[in-house]
């Protein structure tokens, strides 16, 4: 018989503290293992080491069997393995001999988590085992998931989105500034508005007497606005230059800067998503407009709904103009990938437990990412606040030992 020896695999747990909540705690159990790095299952004088063996292969399931300190052929003793994962999907692994071992039939697939039940036949004799092991798995309360602000959302298909980055400026909307000047050159009488004032169409804006007729005239706003540029006070002549600008910047444009590399890719009509700092809107390439002069690029023009005056003229801006779009079976909130060990994963939720799922992934548009495998249609995972449950594990030094 091999030496044994004790590994001490941390699994964590949830325990109720005072006020209904539940909190992390660490939990040690101890576990012999064999010469074979697998896990020691005995009764009586029989004894049988399994181990999930990973080293350069997928992984499988390797299975020893000793009598008192003597090992036994693979042809003399019959093995299989029940695995109930999280949900109740069952695996059933039946064992051949493979020279020196049994070999399970099979793939052990990742995550290997689940409740675990081994049969063995040996002599006529029946043995039977059965024990939990837990990896990447949290039980959490409803109560504490909602305080942690967990958000749960269920796997489905979705539209991703191809997209190309584009950068530019906001400029205002030539149609919504006005340029106000005499009608007839004169005295200025009275300006009404300071610059930044707000006036309504149709405000008396100032009171000029001409010139020829010495009649008072008056100059009233032809767009409601902000008056942006003043170069009227009273006493002073009235010619030809601009009195006063008022500006509307409750719709801008968004002019893009698409350079030859990237125009066969842009069209009017493409849906827009501008971008500064973490605010965003959302409109559609109006026309493509010639750049000035030796310019090497187009300018894509976006129209810009701006209620709350946060898209002023002049701002630099990054846009992603969608050029392509095409359905996918299922597809994940970027916001729900985390990395754990070498994988990307999502926190799948079932009642108070959650657990890892490893994801194959496909295309992504940086808002979702298409699934390849790993997940099912169906299932609730976790996207909102997904990296606390990354941390707990962290924070429990999650084994991956069986």
């Amino acid at each position: 018989m091999t030496t044994k020896f004790l590994i001490s695999i941390l699994s964590l747990t949830l325990i109720l503290q005072s006020g209904g909540y539940l909190i992390a705690q660490d939990v040690h159990d101890e576990i012999e293992t064999g010469s074979h790095g697998g896990r020691l299952l005995e009764d009586g004088d029989f004894t049988v080491e399994l181990s999930i063996f990973e080293q350069g292969v997928p992984p499988e399931y390797r299975a020893w069997a000793y009598s008192g300190q003597s090992e036994i052929s693979p042809d003399d003793w019959d093995l299989s393995v029940q695995l109930i994962r999280l949900g109740g999907e069952i695996n059933n692994y039946n064992f051949l001999s493979n020279g020196s071992y049994l070999l399970g039939e099979g793939v052990v697939e990742e995550p290997h988590s689940f409740d675990v039940t081994i049969s063995a036949n040996y002599r006529g004799q029946s043995y039977q085992w059965t024990y939990e092991s837990y990896e990447g798995r949290i039980e959490m309360s409803f109560d504490l998931a909602e305080i942690m602000e967990i958000g749960v959302h269920t796997a489905e298909g979705k539209i991703i989105h191809q997209t190309k980055l584009l950068y530019g400026k906001i400029s205002p909307d030539p149609t919504q500034v006005s340029h106000l000047t005499a009608r007839y050159p004169g005295l200025i009488k009275t300006v009404n508005p300071s610059l930044g004032d707000t006036v309504e169409k149709g405000d008396l804006i100032a009171t000029i007497e001409a010139n020829d007729s010495l009649q008072t005239y008056e100059l009233r706003a032809p767009i409601s606005g902000i008056v942006v540029d003043s170069h009227a006070n009273p006493g002073e002549y009235a010619g030809e230059q601009h009195l006063l600008t008022i500006a509307n910047y409750q719709n801008v444009w968004a002019d893009l800067n698409v350079f030859p590399g990237d125009i066969q890719h842009i069209k009017a009509g493409q849906n827009v998503t501008l971008h500064l700092s973490d605010i965003t809107a959302r409109s559609t390439i109006r026309y493509l407009n010639p750049g000035e002069g030796l310019s090497p690029y187009i300018i894509a023009r976006v129209p810009v709904s701006n209620p709350d005056l946060l898209w002023t003229p002049g701002l630099l801006i990054e846009a992603d103009v969608t050029i392509d779009q095409f359905p996918v079976p299922l597809a994940v909130d970027n916001r729900a990938l985390q990395k754990f060990r070498d994988w990307q994963v999502v926190f799948i939720q079932i009642g108070d437990n959650y657990e890892i799922r490893p994801l194959e992934l496909g295309r992504s548009d940086g808002r979702f990412t298409e699934v390849l495998g790993g997940l099912n249609v169906g299932d609730r995972y976790v996207v909102e606040n997904s990296y606390l449950l990354k941390a707990d594990l962290e924070k429990s030094g999650a084994s991956h030992d069986h």
